[in-house]
């Protein structure tokens, strides 16, 4: 298919004329030089846009050879002596240029497009010393024409878009497609006048484009490439589909396309288009990453360890990885229960990304999981300190890791106990601020009691006792929490938070409210009992 799709097509030439009117002029050179040979492709003519982009990529060699072989391809062709007068102005030599010119509107006396291209090759050398001459030849056109010639109006836009008059410029592209409608070039220039001022507007014309002319692949990758911009994305890789389909599109485009199917869900062609494009490229860095992902959001974890292997052993690649490589891959041994491996690969992200929140989280997941609670703990409090904006979940789940270290320590080293348990008495005051609701989660003045309680050395304090208060008041708001035949119940929360209770009246010397508290505990613990 790949192979396929970058052979020659008998019109293919016509799309490089189309990319050099339109300005990309790389573009032009590839589908000029691969259709140049091609049955049906005027080859004089190509030669002459050749001669032309290198030219406006600096290229005088270049140029002028190809503007000899349109000449030697078809003599009476009057392009590729505007080409060569072009050379001749660079080159400083006025009066050769002259005579190539005169040969040119020679060989095409009833084309006034070349004679528009005279006029721009005095523009594209110096605008300023041959005015008169840019003039008169603009003036010529028009007369010749009976004023109905488009690239005189392709000019005149382009002109006023140098110096950055957009509207005007807007309007005589506009004047370009009015007396030719199958003029791709302006549509797509017009668009990109047009695009960052009414986006939506600059599609539709794309789109009327594409109506007249359905096979142009100019006008197929420009309003991909629009829909793209515009962050339509399920529409760009629709458009992208139609234009990979095209003989002449180019191949880094598919790679563009494996990335839209990817943000679109389409994961599986992705992969195929990715497959496609790793055939002709096999060091492309994009589609490898777009393969790995697209693996991964189908839980192909085998694949995405394959996959990945392959793409850190490139040693083309380095450097260039993100975060997210490593985690995904991290991730993915885990799924397969490689800890090893995972400890591994997180660690050399670590290495690249000592800052990076998510690398800090997966490695805090990671001690937690093999039971060091303290290196959890502290690549937690890191991961907090390195989110440019935590949210509440941030905040929230850095607290577990704290709360653990603290259980873990409590009886070993009472003192560092307490020090975490302040660390995560810190960071939940911030998740309760954070929190989007008024309206507590029971399950965040739960990790707050124990906080507290830790915090206190393993005993229950006025703001734990509040905290655990706080705990029931809000529970009680909800029946379904004390209620056994509901599933979502939390008769464990409330046997917890009155056994709290019960120790901080004891501790104040309330026997009395110390044994209600410790009778409601009991009730709670019967009721999960029953319920279980």
């Amino acid at each position: 298919m790949v192979a396929a799709s970058l052979t020659a097509s008998a019109d293919g030439y016509k799309d490089g004329i189309e990319y050099y009117k339109a300005g990309q002029y790389d573009n032009a050179i590839t589908l000029l030089q691969r259709n140049m040979d091609a049955p049906g492709t005027d080859k004089a003519l190509s030669c002459y846009y050749l001669g032309a982009s290198y030219l406006a990529q600096g290229q005088k060699e270049k140029a002028q050879e190809a503007f000899n072989k349109g000449i030697a391809a078809n003599a009476e062709c009057g392009y590729n002596y505007v080409g060569l007068g072009q050379i001749d102005l660079l080159n400083g030599n006025d009066k050769a240029a002259e005579e190539n010119f005169k040969k040119a509107q020679k060989y095409a006396k009833k084309n006034t497009e070349v004679i528009v291209d005279i006029a721009r090759a005095y523009y594209n050398v110096d605008p300023a010393k041959f005015a008169k001459q840019i003039e008169k030849m603009v003036a010529k056109a028009h007369k010749d024409s009976k004023n109905q010639q488009p690239a005189i109006y392709m000019f005149e836009g382009d002109r006023l878009a140098h110096n950055k008059q957009w509207n005007d410029a807007a309007t005589q592209y506009e004047q370009a497609i009015y007396f030719d409608e199958d003029n791709p070039e302006g549509y797509v220039k017009y668009a990109n006048v047009y695009f960052y001022v009414n986006p939506q507007y600059a599609i539709q014309k794309l789109q009327e484009l594409l109506q007249k002319n359905p096979n142009s692949a100019l006008a197929q990758r420009e309003l991909a490439e629009k829909f793209y911009t515009n962050d339509q994305w399920t529409k760009a890789a629709e458009q992208y589909g139609k234009y990979i389909d095209n003989p002449n599109h180019f191949p880094e485009d598919k790679a563009r396309y494996a990335v839209l199917l990817y943000a679109g869900g389409n994961y599986q062609k992705a992969i195929t288009t990715c497959d496609e494009v790793t055939a002709v490229e096999p060091n492309n860095f994009q589609v490898q990453r777009v393969k790995i992902r697209s693996y991964n959001d189908l839980k192909n974890y085998p694949q995405v360890v394959a996959c990945s292997k392959t793409f850190f052993a490139n040693p083309e690649f380095k450097g260039r990885y993100n975060a997210s490589d490593y985690t995904v891959y991290a991730d993915a041994l885990m799924a397969q229960k490689d800890t090893a491996a995972y400890a591994k690969v997180l660690q050399e992200g670590y290495k690249e990304f000592p800052k990076n929140p998510s690398v800090l989280t997966a490695l805090s997941d990671y001690y937690d999981i093999t039971g060091d609670y303290i290196k959890s703990a502290d690549f937690a409090k890191q991961a907090v300190e390195n989110t440019e904006k935590p949210d509440y979940n941030t905040y929230f789940g850095a607290t577990y890791a704290q709360l653990a270290a603290a259980q873990e320590l409590l009886n070993k080293d009472p003192e560092q106990a307490k020090a975490f348990a302040k660390t995560g008495v810190d960071l939940i005051k911030k998740a309760i601020e954070a929190y989007p609701s008024d309206l507590k989660a029971p399950s965040m003045l739960r990790r707050q009691t124990l906080l507290l309680y830790y915090a206190n050395g393993g005993k229950m304090d006025e703001a734990a006792f509040k905290s655990a208060q706080a705990m029931i008041e809000r529970m009680e708001k909800d029946p379904k929490y004390a209620d056994p035949t509901n599933s979502g119940n939390r008769l464990s929360d409330y046997r917890d938070a009155y056994g709290w209770m019960s120790q901080y009246y004891k501790s104040i010397g309330d026997d009395a409210a110390a044994s209600e508290a410790a009778a409601q505990s009991k009730k709670y613990a019967d009721l999960k009992a029953s319920a279980q």
